[in-house]
């Protein structure tokens, strides 16, 4: 058993606005998840009776027939079990457990992949420059009329 990796205000958060997704796979594709991450999730859903798939901004619910609550699937982590010996009966003894800050009595399941990787930052565009004047045109060759170098002498013809 460890710590829970849900946010201290977890319990306090208004979700957003709800999309139902017609399958856990669009679920998946919607959110991101971790291919690791799926295969541990499909074994949670193989193990409930599935009303349906519902997502929001951050996380998607997996809703549970017969009035159990619904298991939230975020990025590193489903809460929303029972009991532990659900998590047990369902997963077996080696999946990370943990008690929930969802609602008194709840668990959560550690998925083994804890968070997507972010995506690189795009590079950054050189900045321009700020000079009020204009810059000057670079300065050519009078023989071969080739731009100079810095030093002011023509590589091209020595001129």
């Amino acid at each position: 058993m460890t710590r829970s990796p849900e946010p201290a205000d977890s319990a306090r958060k208004n979700p957003g606005r709800a999309t139902r997704y017609a399958s856990l796979d669009e679920a998946f594709e919607r959110h991101g998840t971790p291919a690791a991450n799926q295969e541990l999730i499909r074994r949670i859903v193989d193990g409930i009776d599935a009303a349906g798939f519902v997502g929001f901004s951050t996380h998607f619910r997996i809703e549970r027939r017969g009035g159990s609550p619904a298991l939230e699937v975020h990025p590193g982590y489903t809460n929303g079990f029972r009991t532990e010996q659900e998590i047990v009966r369902r997963l077996g003894e080696t999946v990370e457990r943990w008690p929930s800050r969802r609602f008194h009595g709840a668990w959560g399941v550690t998925h083994p992949v804890a968070r997507p990787a972010a995506p690189a930052p795009a590079p950054r565009a050189p900045r321009a420059r700020r000079s009020s004047e204009p810059e000057a045109p670079p300065k050519v060759c009078p023989t071969c009329f080739m731009v100079l170098p810095m030093s002011g002498v023509c590589q091209n013809c020595d001129g």
